[in-house]
């Protein structure tokens, strides 16, 4: 609480000092001296005049804060309310210099602490300490307005806990720290917990004896945290003797309870503090972060000690990671390879450490490699699966110290092979709660990672193996897909379907280099393979590159798949889906072997002309009557989902063998076609396939028109006009092109004239009798709503009309129609029936 202690008249005004238990001298013009040296008391309030009532305008208050040569002072505001906004201050202020060397020091001259006014405490320090034994308060008003003013408590207090080695010379800020004349202890910011002052560089060197080794346990740490490079304030910390060993790390922000190590005897730290702090992201007046943050610096604990893990046991292909107590790196050269002991080995480990094994394979723009272990000599004290005294485990984050461990081994007994998922594997030893010490050896190696899912057919080569004994259905896709895949380099995906299965591959994604080559050469490529009928020897059925998307494939053979890149250029490359089927996994009621005949005939898609369904496949095989025939397709009518120029038969396709040996399509099919598509066996055979994915929409489908051809010299059938084809009579006049490309002579020659021209005539009657009897319906029903609608006639002029007997003179074939006038006299009138 602030309290009444004095009243002083000034200049005709009325001031209120507010000054506790103290000693203090009054002085003119607002000006207070508060001194420890003559008084017991060390510790107090302070306040603006006339507190709690508004302090007055344009006065100048100073007050001087004096502690003896082993103190030094801190104060903390309990109220504030000045006229002004922060950080300008262009009304009323205060203040504080807490960095005084003497109490007689020029203000003029001295380091301003900083100058504050506002309402909101949020922009004031926490708590202030002055960097010696002196402290000034100056506080400013103007002539405009009056504000409730200030209150605080102040507290002279004993200096020695800033004396924490050896002191730098006086116009310096630094200390060293020796082993030999402390083992333990901490170092502190020069006004720790007080807000540290603006540019301040200050070191801490840390010396031990050699075999020694240090560690520093961060008690409390608070410094501005202005990005994650830490520009404004840090502290360095060198793992050396001078600021030119290597970094241990830059820290600002908080931390609580990290511990760091040093490799050697020697630690150099250093504490920097800058003005002008900002947070990014904000206007330039709120971005203004000095005294927003509480910048109480750092108290950090020490400790000299030849009991640290001694880091020779750390081979020469791995480093050891400075800031650890025992953490090492081992970096892969190309699918190399070595060992890892445990700490001391073949001795056993120390109690109570934590060692980490960070093996890190190649990754890069031509190599992704994963790390395994396989372990030689094991025996860790404990108990599977709990291991409660010690442990050796695979962890599941590879981020530096981060993560749990996943997997926990300890006992007598090896443990299995550890590989990693990714390019880092993390090992880590515990021995924390031990009662006795215990050891490990083990063999590591790098293996290259295509990051394929499958089981690899050989160790170190992209080759998988997909086997429907073991496994159904699956993903498989370019080496680092999503990622570019390797150059130069060459993928086999070998797919073994057993029994009666069939192996369905389907592409989901497929991006490939650009390229003209329509035959794919000289480029990255997909091609697939089928196992012949001798084992192992496989013939090429397609090959696939930029611009021709992959269609789904089937078999019930063997399919080997190779994916080939180059050495100029790489994408993303391809994701596909396999799957091993039978026959009641798809819809395969469709197709078979048709007989020719020496005819002719229709193939259709399932459901023509409805759409087709999805996961359907089909195959028809004509086989003409002699040996020496050869059949022929033309296409009736083709619509099915795809674009052979633009997207590729992504989910839907047809292929056309030449003949029933070749496992090799002629031609692959789909999107929209014509009747000028036509394909000719090479022997007296043609083999017709189509096959939907599971992913395909539907579309119409297709009518395929299939032709046997003559070969014979002399043609007792049918000679097409234009191609000379020998085909059936039998297939003239029948409204299906039969004779190949751009001849449609079996539809025009011999075909009866007057039946077109009948049938045109039967089409011109029917459309004209249609109109004239729709006109007559229109008059019939117009002659009956007007006579409706006609007012019936007067009493004294009506038509009465009725059917009589016929008089003489009139035809009996008629009726007679009475018209009665006034007379009564009949006539004769013929209506005519209809």
């Amino acid at each position: 609480m602030c309290r009444f202690e004095e009243q002083v008249i000034l200049s005709g005004v009325l001031l209120i000092l507010y000054l506790s238990p103290g000693f203090y001298t009054q002085q003119n013009d607002c000006h207070s001296t508060i001194s420890s040296i003559h008084d017991a008391h060390k510790n107090g309030t302070f306040h603006s005049p006339q507190w709690p009532n508004p302090y007055p305008n344009n006065v100048h208050c100073t007050y001087k804060f004096i502690g003896r040569e082993n103190e030094r002072i801190r104060i903390k505001f309990t109220s504030f309310n000045l006229q002004g906004r922060s950080p300008i201050c262009d009304h009323d202020y205060l203040d504080i210099f807490s960095q005084l060397k003497s109490h007689d020091e020029d203000l003029l001259e001295a380091e301003l602490t900083g100058r504050f006014c506002g309402e909101a405490t949020d922009n004031l320090p926490k708590l202030v300490v002055s960097g010696n034994n002196v402290l000034v308060l100056s506080f400013f008003t103007d002539s405009t307005k009056n504000y409730a003013g200030f209150c605080g408590n102040y507290e002279f207090f004993d200096a020695s806990m800033y004396d924490i080695g050896t002191k730098a010379p006086p116009m310096a800020c630094g200390y060293t720290i020796r082993s030999e004349a402390r083992s333990k202890g901490y170092i502190i910011s020069p006004t720790y917990p007080g807000m540290y002052p603006d540019n301040m560089y200050c070191y801490y060197k840390f010396q031990g004896k050699p075999g020694q080794r240090i560690k520093l346990i961060f008690t409390d740490f608070s410094l501005f945290h202005g990005d994650e490079y830490c520009p404004f304030d840090y502290l360095k910390i060198y793992d050396g003797y001078t600021n030119d060993s290597p970094v241990i790390g830059t820290f600002c922000g908080k931390y609580n309870h990290t511990v760091l190590y040093s490799t050697s005897e020697a630690l150099h730290l250093e504490f920097v503090t800058t003005q002008g702090r900002l947070v990014f992201g904000k206007t330039p007046l709120e971005a203004e972060a000095d005294f927003s943050f509480d910048r109480r610096g750092f108290n950090i604990t020490y400790e000299f000690s030849d009991n640290f893990v001694n880091l020779d046991y750390i081979g020469q292909d791995a480093e050891h990671i400075l800031g650890t107590e025992c953490d090492q790196r081992i970096l892969s050269k190309k699918e190399s390879n070595g060992t890892i002991t445990s700490p001391g080995y073949p001795e056993s480990f120390p109690q109570n450490i934590t060692c980490r094994y960070y093996l890190d394979g190649l990754m890069d723009r031509q190599n992704l490699e994963k790390a395994r272990i396989t372990f030689f000599d094991f025996n860790i004290p404990g108990n599977m699966p709990y291991c409660m005294i010690g442990y050796v485990g695979l962890n599941d984050d590879s981020r530096y110290g981060k993560g749990d461990v996943k997997e926990k081994f300890c006992g007598s007994l090896l443990p299995p092979a550890l590989s990693s998922s990714g390019p880092r594997l993390v090992l880590t030893l515990d021995t924390h709660g031990a009662v006795r010490g215990g050891r490990f050896l083990a063999r590591y190696n790098f293996v290259t990672d295509y990051a394929i899912s499958g089981l690899p057919i050989a160790e170190g080569q992209c080759s998988y193996l997909y086997d429907s004994s073991k496994t159904q259905s699956g993903v498989f896709n370019s080496p680092r897909h999503p990622g570019n895949y390797p150059e130069d380099l060459d993928c086999v995906y070998i797919f073994r379907p057993q029994g009666d299965a069939k192996i369905l591959l389907s592409f989901d994604v497929f991006s490939l280099p650009a390229t003209d080559n329509m035959l794919c050469r000289g480029t990255d490529y997909v091609e697939f393979y089928e196992e012949t009928d001798i084992r192992n020897n496989f013939t090429s059925i397609v090959r696939y590159c930029s611009g021709h998307f992959p269609a789904p494939f089937i078999s019930h053979r063997v399919v080997k798949l190779l994916f080939h890149s180059d050495s100029t250029q790489s994408t993303m490359g391809f994701k596909a889906t396999f799957q091993f089927v039978r026959d009641g996994d798809m819809n395969t009621k469709c197709g078979k072997i048709i007989p020719s005949g020496g005819s002719g005939g229709l193939i259709e898609s399932p459901n023509f002309p409805r759409k087709y369904k999805s996961n359907t496949y089909c195959e028809w095989e004509v086989r003409a009557s002699k040996k020496t025939n050869r059949i022929m397709l033309q296409i009736a009518y083709f619509g099915i989902e795809g674009n052979m120029a633009t997207t590729g038969c992504v989910n839907t396709a047809v292929r056309i063998y030449q003949d029933d040996e070749n496992l090799r399509p002629q031609v692959e099919l789909c999107g929209n076609l014509g009747p000028e598509n036509v394909f000719v066996s090479n022997k007296d055979i043609i083999k017709i396939s189509f096959l939907s994915s599971p992913k395909a929409l539907g579309g119409k489908g297709f009518k395929l028109s299939w032709t046997e051809l003559y070969t014979a010299d002399n043609c007792f059938g049918f000679t097409c006009a234009v191609n000379k084809l020998c085909i059936s009579s039998s297939l003239t006049c029948n409204d299906l092109p039969n004779c190949g490309r751009d001849d449609d002579s079996d539809e025009v020659t011999e075909c009866p004239v007057t039946a077109g021209i009948q049938i045109l005539h039967i089409a011109i009657g029917t459309s004209i009798s249609s109109f004239f009897c729709i006109i007559l319906l229109i008059c019939g029903f117009y002659h009956r709503r007007k006579f409706r609608t006609e007012r019936p006639p007067d009493d004294h002029d009506h038509v009465e009309v009725r059917y009589v007997s016929a008089p003489s003179g009139c035809n009996t074939t008629d009726r007679l129609l009475m018209e009665e006038n006034r007379t009564g006299s009949p006539r004769c009138q013929k209506v005519s029936m209809v």
